[in-house]
């Protein structure tokens, strides 16, 4: 028995938001720094932006429906609700109860899994093993990500501007969400391999919000990437692929589609080009959608299905990496 993908579903706020705008909003003429520089340091062009009274929950909320639906199944055959975000409604209780509160959800196992931009590919593989052991039959993976409301705009000085911005001006807020099911055929997940590297996670923190600065909201703010991260993402071929490559029978070429996280469109091409991996067989949505953290994979999966890359049968390879710090990879066939 594999574990099947029986629904996919996506959310986008409706404010779009350029990369021209957003360096305005942080004050880029202001501080005499020239416009141009987020979209040529990370490739975004635009990214979503939710409203202020738009939270993770609503966001979650209107993908998981949409997978529900594209499912085939009722909210009534759901029995796990995993939430898998960066951002969430509050520091508890876990924001799924929410989203299972609006879906209606009733007697299903509902929790939050925070694993960095892996917290999806982590909520997938928890599901797998709940299928596979039986203590669940259909499992709800949602994402919901309003990282706007974590975007620094107030910079105090060009120099704070420079170190702080690029980056953190290319996240966007979306919301995707996979329903999982048990399958009797050679479709699903078909293995799943992550790898840790607890010397790092001192990189990139969000030091607000936990009991070590539980009220200081100049710690409120998502900081940029760091080399040492990249350095790792960039491993990921000779630390993960190949093995689980391995473990299914499959080459890089007998792979139809590789879904990668989306932190920048550079890394994106970086990782085509370490891992040998045809340009075809990759997408990059981070120029429209922006950097959307665990809903970057839902969202480029989506995408993949719209365009054709990923049909009935496809042999998909996810690719993941977080802070924390942490990689992973799951093969997946349609």
């Amino acid at each position: 028995m594999n574990t099947e993908i029986k629904g996919i579903g996506i959310y986008l706020p409706k404010k779009v938001i350029n990369s021209y705008e957003a360096e305005e909003m942080a004050g880029y003429s202001k501080h005499g720094l020239r416009n141009g520089l987020v979209k040529m340091i990370t490739g975004v062009e635009t990214r979503c932006y939710a409203e202020d009274n738009e939270y993770c929950s609503d966001i979650g909320y209107i993908a998981a429906k949409n997978a529900v639906k594209n499912s085939g199944l009722s909210v009534d055959d759901i029995d796990t609700l995993i939430f898998c975000s960066v951002t969430q409604d509050f520091a508890e209780p876990a924001t799924a109860n929410v989203i299972a509160d609006k879906l209606k959800l009733k007697n299903a196992y509902v929790f939050d899994v925070k694993n960095g931009c892996n917290a999806f590919l982590q909520g997938m593989d928890i599901a797998d093993s709940l299928i596979k052991t039986k203590k669940a039959k259909n499992v709800l993976i949602v994402s919901g990500e309003a990282l706007s409301k974590w975007v620094k705009f107030d910079y105090l000085d060009k120099d704070e501007l420079m170190v702080g911005s690029p980056v953190t001006l290319s996240l966007g807020d979306g919301g995707g969400a996979f329903v999982l099911g048990e399958g009797r055929s050679n479709k699903g997940i078909l293995s799943s391999k992550f790898k840790s590297y607890p010397e790092l996670w001192n990189n990139n923190v969000m030091w607000g919000g936990g009991v070590r600065f539980p009220r200081d909201v100049k710690k409120m703010y998502i900081p940029g990437t760091t080399k040492k991260l990249i350095e790792k993402q960039l491993n990921i071929r000779n630390d993960l692929i190949e093995d689980e490559l391995k473990k299914v029978n499959w080459t890089i070429d007998d792979v139809d589609f590789f879904a990668s996280t989306q932190a920048a469109k550079w890394l994106n091409k970086k990782i085509q080009e370490e891992t040998g991996i045809d340009e075809g067989k990759m997408s990059s949505v981070v120029e429209k959608w922006g950097n959307v953290a665990c809903s970057n994979l839902p969202l480029v999966v989506y995408d993949a299905i719209k365009k054709e890359k990923i049909k009935e049968g496809s042999k998909v390879v996810f690719i993941g990496a977080a802070v924390g710090f942490s990689t992973c990879v799951i093969t997946v066939q349609f």
